[in-house]
């Protein structure tokens, strides 16, 4: 038995008007909103820390779907009509299998401050703090190709985003299920068909050790995915830019069309560069414009990726990162997450 587990959380370490307060939540996010998720986690953080773990607590036991049921059948809902009832048995299934991650890492949270202290006067997060995901993935695209570019990459196969997704598999299948990993992979990485929001996932690890040298694995495995990719594209844009300059300067521009699979092909042909054409194109009359129009093009250089930006994906996934976090945060309302993003980069991902 851990000693998280010999500590208890009794209701009774709750303010009076705290108590109300949990319990006329856990009723009107049903009569009101219908158990709707979104605005459960929304409201959830105008409560104390303690308070949102009874809520959820206490949650978990009245939103069953045996209580659920009882309760939609009391007098509480006879203006309600058959719909808004669906939707609240609906709503109660997604809720309890929505807020585990959240009880539990509510709990682990509280324990530890009761266990350290011995009481929550000081479980507290700074004023106005708002737990909410960061906004950032890892990119997994990069240029267009011309279909001659296209043709050159099958002789010569370069690792696609499925080869490199099936390799975020095979790294972290030890420490996380399949299930889990499809989570981690559309939270962590931007790619042009990704179509879920980023979100605070509840992630867990049993082994810490085991998680930092999975996590190294990974971040190597991306960096060395991405730094390929980089190059591709700036110097594909770096060579693009350049032939158009020339072109610009000889006032005759290749016409391209887009074939089927929506790659460049250029037809062979010329399209004169007029008076009225050369509105919409730079002004390139010698070799220095030239040189400086190809200088310019800071547009088509992508950022590094460090490990402080992949420590933002780890945050946003596994709640024990959270969690430090907030205890920190709790000891000193000025440390900042900057500062921990760097401390979990340099403890997480390191050689």
């Amino acid at each position: 038995m851990s000693r998280n587990d010999r500590t208890t959380l009794e209701l009774t370490e709750l303010p009076l008007e705290s108590v109300t307060k949990v319990f006329s939540f856990l009723e009107n996010i049903v009569k009101d909103y219908l158990l709707d998720i979104d605005k459960f986690e929304t409201e959830i953080q105008k409560y104390s820390l303690l308070e949102q773990y009874f809520i959820c607590e206490y949650g978990s036991f009245y939103y069953s779907k045996q209580k659920i049921n009882s309760f939609l059948k009391s007098q509480h809902f006879d203006g309600y009509d058959d719909f808004q009832k669906r939707l609240i048995e609906e709503n109660a299934d997604n809720f309890i299998k929505g807020i585990e991650g959240m009880r539990e890492s509510l709990k682990k949270l509280a324990k530890n401050h009761k266990r350290k202290y011995g009481d929550f006067s000081t479980f507290k997060l700074p004023d106005g703090f708002i737990e909410k995901p960061i906004d950032f993935r890892l990119p997994l695209y990069f240029a267009v190709e011309t279909a001659l570019d296209f043709e050159k990459r099958l002789g010569n196969r370069l690792k696609t985003k499925s080869d490199f997704k099936q390799e975020v598999y095979t790294i972290l299948r030890e420490i996380l299920q399949d299930e889990d990993i499809e989570l981690f992979f559309n939270n962590t990485f931007a790619y042009s068909t990704n179509p879920y929001p980023i979100m605070l996932l509840y992630l867990t690890i049993n082994k810490k050790t085991e998680f930092k040298r999975r996590m190294l694995q990974l971040y190597t495995s991306y960096s060395n995915y991405y730094l390929r990719g980089k190059s591709q594209y700036e110097n594909y844009y770096i060579e693009y830019n350049s032939d158009l300059a020339e072109q610009i300067k000889n006032k005759k521009i290749k016409k391209t069309v887009l074939n089927s699979e929506g790659l460049l092909v250029d037809t062979g042909e010329f399209i004169e560069l007029t008076e009225p054409r050369s509105h919409f194109y730079p002004k390139i009359k010698d070799k220095e414009e030239k040189q400086k129009f190809i200088k310019e093009l800071k547009l088509f250089r992508l950022p590094e990726i460090t490990k402080e930006d992949f420590a933002k994906s780890l945050y946003n996934c596994f709640v024990h990162i959270r969690e430090d976090y907030f205890e920190k945060l709790i000891e000193n309302p000025e440390f900042s997450l900057e500062q921990h993003l760097k401390t979990v980069s340099t403890e997480s991902v390191r050689n």
